[in-house]
């Protein structure tokens, strides 16, 4: 059995990861840049690096219904000291009733929610279909926490855990500069 020469592996991984486009690896880091069109047809960015701490919420339609439990507190416990960012996964949605979709989220939802019609973004995130999927990212886009289903106190609890100790880690590095 002949083996394929080392050259044609390496350019095999070479446009692989080109055509993958972005470098992210779904289990640590989010892609610097997401930009996204919400509900009221904004343009929404999220970057990396940025100015906060991010919690981020990703969820199709059934995982909808267990985010707000999830928001409510973390909203309460770090208002604007952490920034409170959706994305929504109606990729399964059919390209004719995205004007609809898109009015119901207006009416349901007054603050901006991304919504990801490709599904491209939520690869990248490597989510669980019907479920909340949350995730606590560092200034540089790193995951620092990760968890899906609905939120419990416990889990809550492990969501603030990772955002007091982040926060705890930038005052200490500003301090220090």
């Amino acid at each position: 059995m002949r083996h394929a020469p080392p050259i044609l592996i390496l350019w095999s991984l070479i446009v692989v990861c080109v055509a993958a486009g972005q470098n992210v690896d779904p289990l640590t880091n989010a892609p610097a840049r997401i930009e996204l069109r919400d509900q009221f047809d904004r343009v929404r960015a999220l970057v990396f690096p940025a100015t906060n701490l991010t919690f981020l919420t990703i969820a199709d339609k059934a995982g909808s219904e267990q985010i707000a439990a999830w928001v409510a507190p973390i909203k309460h416990r770090f208002g604007d000291a952490v920034a409170i960012e959706g994305i929504a996964d109606v990729s399964a949605v059919p390209r004719p009733l995205r004007g609809l979709v898109r009015r119901k989220f207006q009416k349901a939802q007054p603050h901006s929610v991304m919504l990801d019609w490709s599904g491209d973004t939520i690869k990248a995130f490597a989510v669980s279909p019907d479920r909340a999927n949350v995730f606590v990212l560092d200034h540089e886009g790193k995951i620092l926490k990760r968890l899906t289903g609905k939120a419990t106190d416990q889990t809550v609890e492990e969501v603030c855990a990772a955002l007091d100790l982040a926060l705890a880690e930038a005052q200490k590095r500003a301090a220090s500069q």
